[in-house]
């Protein structure tokens, strides 16, 4: 029999429900806590890759997901008068399981929370952990509201800001600003947008994701300030002026942008933290231990990822817990790795243009190796974890 037949799952995101609904599914008692009252997700949309696709169905879910968002087999970049510069076919996904598929976050949520919950998970918002004892044989836990409980692991998905990260390495490794942020926004889809692009300009680039038929949302990646705080009232404005030098529809989402429109504006914060992930019966994954440039799309493909692994090996009782969670890390952490690296280089090479001159030789550089180069990655992706 395992020893771990109680868990505590910190954090209601992509990772953290991925992980539950994982134990919840091998007969662990799995508790999920949450530190918003409600999930009041943002409406922006994430791009599922296959690898990401694989987990899902392996939970049983992939039909539902598939049925909410719109699959895609390529990309492109173009420059910003969206003339063609790279058309890149993915090597990722086989028969059942389309290159990417993407949807609402807020739809992705409710499909990860609807899946928890028909596993068993017992979900409680509103609640943080207050205080960790990390015991020989046990996790106790002082929650919040001053109520306390013990398990037998503590899996910390609790984001960029984690405070189980804290318990374990304290401010020793944390998000740094890179210098750059996004901006997203979702619009009506027109019909020649069919899979993810990328438009460059000199200082930024910008692109479209289709969520469905109906629906896409528009992104822009530029230099921004290090601890830059925009007031909401003045996104419009500011995402307006960011788009400028760009033609087609974004041109258009520019021109429609008003004090209606739901922006969101993050600024891109890397963060690798080196194995191990864990420490005694306490443990971590998705954003509390990774964060990446936005380019892979592989932010939450990694998370999900992270969660089933982790209920995978956590659960394989043939050694010591310390021996199974470390193995989990050091497969989570080369992986991780590379996403980091790949995605971190891409966004230093492409917002290295500030001049007409420079941008030109980025498009050279690209139309020669940009295919290649994106392929490499879709074989490393692709390469079964489930």
């Amino acid at each position: 029999m395992s020893d771990i037949r109680r868990v505590l799952v910190v954090g209601g995101g992509v990772g953290g429900l991925t992980a539950a609904t994982s134990f919840a599914r091998r007969g662990v008692e799995v508790v999920l806590i949450e530190r918003r009252p409600a999930f009041d997700v943002p409406g922006v949309g994430l791009g599922q890759p296959a690898n990401a696709l694989r987990v899902y169905d392996a939970l049983g879910l992939l039909p539902e997901i598939l049925a909410s968002g719109f699959a895609y087999d390529r990309m492109y970049i173009f420059d910003q008068n969206r003339e063609p510069i790279v058309e890149h076919k993915f090597l990722l996904g086989d028969e059942r399981v389309p290159a990417t598929c993407a949807l609402s976050r807020l739809t992705l949520h409710e499909i990860l929370l609807a899946a928890a919950e028909r596993a068993g998970v017992e979900v409680r918002t509103g609640l943080t952990v207050g205080e960790i004892q990390d015991e020989k044989d046990r996790v106790a836990v002082v929650f919040s509201d001053g109520r306390s409980d013990a398990f037998d692991l503590l899996s910390g998905f609790d984001g960029i800001r984690s405070t189980t990260r804290l318990h374990l390495v304290g401010t020793t490794f944390a998000p740094r600003p890179s210098g750059y942020g996004g901006w997203r926004v979702q619009v009506p889809r027109p019909d020649y947008v069919r899979c993810m692009e990328f438009l460059l300009a000199v200082g930024g680039k910008t692109g479209a994701m289709p969520l469905g038929d109906e629906l896409m949302y528009v992104f822009h990646i530029c230099p921004e300030a290090p601890g830059a705080v925009f007031r909401s009232q003045d996104y419009p404005d500011l995402f307006k002026a960011r788009l400028a030098p760009y033609r087609s529809y974004v041109a258009d989402v520019a021109a429609s942008l008003n004090a209606s429109s739901d922006i969101v504006y993050s600024p891109i914060e890397p963060l690798l933290l080196p194995w191990p992930w864990f420490r005694g019966r306490v443990v971590i994954g998705g954003d509390a231990a990774h964060t990446f440039p936005p380019h892979l799309t592989q932010g939450a493909a990694m998370a999900a990822e992270d969660g089933y692994v982790l209920a995978r090996e956590a659960l394989a009782d043939d050694v010591r817990l310390d021996v199974r969670l470390m193995r989990y890390s050091q497969l989570r952490y080369a992986r991780c790795a590379f996403v980091y690296t790949f995605s971190y280089q891409w966004m230093l090479d492409e917002q290295s243009a500030r001049t007409d001159a420079g941008l030109a030789a980025i498009r050279s550089e690209l139309a020669m190796n940009g295919s290649a180069r994106l392929a490499a990655s879709d074989r490393i992706l692709d390469s079964r974890i489930v």
